[in-house]
């Protein structure tokens, strides 16, 4: 009994007894390493193989030659989104959403603040040598410095560039900074029976696609200097080819009704969102105040229609 005794605790200390390390398995072992993927993220990538058909010893050798960590998890997310059609796809339902926003600098906002969405990706448009110029730019509000007295809060929007923009631009996707064609001065108030050319992004552009002609249709009805009494007051945005036929034509949504009465005019109009069609911000005096209307052309909802209006911004004057 002693001697039983004796050799277990013999085995105990020396570890006789004791559980074997299994270098095989140690040598199998299917977790992360610089140079091994784990088993779930080899499935993960299998299934992104098969729902996106794509080859999986592709996908292996890149996410072997992505670094360890948040690179190579992010990589694996993204692959499992679709990759390059995954991004496309996230783009064109932001697109339809129309989470955009349009505002300025030049004035005093009175109002609720909030309604800005500085989640949102925010550009400047700049008038830099007679050309318009799309520059991201980060948003700060802040109380005005020079309250017109009215006794409501007021706040200024102001950018991290010197430079004052035209207007602000806010997109749910991001867009790369680009010219968006010349400076062009001169626009009017669309009166029925007048037109706006707002003309081509280039000469190019020009002959291979044409250029679009916003014009408004209707009567004047009433007497005043800058908001006479309009009837069936209408805006049409046409789409005329190279050989001056008229390829398309879209009838715009009422912008003019019991409070909105005055006509309004082209604040600014250039390629937004890269389309090679021109987008547009028009400009409207309302009781009180005035405000912006943006139109883009790359998140209509169907072939038929050439503008979408997908935001405003009203301000109050003193």
């Amino acid at each position: 009994m002693r001697g039983w005794f004796l050799v277990s605790c013999f085995s105990l200390a020396f570890g006789l007894r004791a559980q074997t390390v299994d270098t095989v398995a140690v040598r199998a072992d299917r977790a992360e390493r610089w140079d091994q993927l784990s088993d779930n993220q080899l499935l993960r990538l299998d299934w992104a193989s098969a729902r996106w058909s794509w080859p999986s010893d592709s996908l292996v050798d890149r996410m072997l030659r992505t670094s360890m960590g948040f690179k190579r998890d992010s990589l694996l997310v993204w692959l499992e989104e679709g990759g390059p059609s995954g991004d496309v796809r996230k783009r064109v339902e932001a697109i339809r959403q129309r989470r955009y926003q349009v505002a300025t600098e030049a004035f005093n906002y009175r109002g609720d603040i909030r309604s800005l969405d500085l989640s949102l990706f925010w550009y400047g448009i700049y008038d830099v040598e007679g050309t318009w110029s799309l520059r991201p730019v980060r948003l700060k509000v802040e109380l005005s410095e020079f309250p017109s007295g009215s006794g409501d809060l007021e706040f200024d929007i102001k950018t991290n560039r010197e430079q004052g923009s035209h207007f602000l631009f806010g997109s749910p996707v991001r867009l790369d900074s680009a010219d968006l064609g010349l400076v062009r001065e001169g626009f009017s108030v669309l009166m029925p029976g007048s037109q706006s050319d707002l003309g081509s992004i280039t000469s190019r552009d020009r002959m291979y696609r044409g250029n679009y002609v916003l014009y408004a249709t209707g009567s004047v009805q009433g007497l005043g200097a800058e908001c006479p009494e309009l009837l069936n007051y209408q805006l049409i945005l046409g789409h005329r080819l190279a050989d001056r036929e008229w390829a398309q034509f879209d009838t715009l949504s009422s912008v003019v009704d019991s409070i909105s009465t005055c006509a309004p005019e082209v604040f600014w109009s250039g390629d937004l969102m890269g389309d090679g069609k021109p987008d547009a911000v028009l400009f409207q005096k309302q009781p009180g105040g005035i405000r912006l209307i943006l139109y883009l052309s790359d998140a209509v909802p169907n072939e038929q229609e050439l503008w979408a209006r997908v935001a405003e911004w009203s301000m109050l004057a003193d």
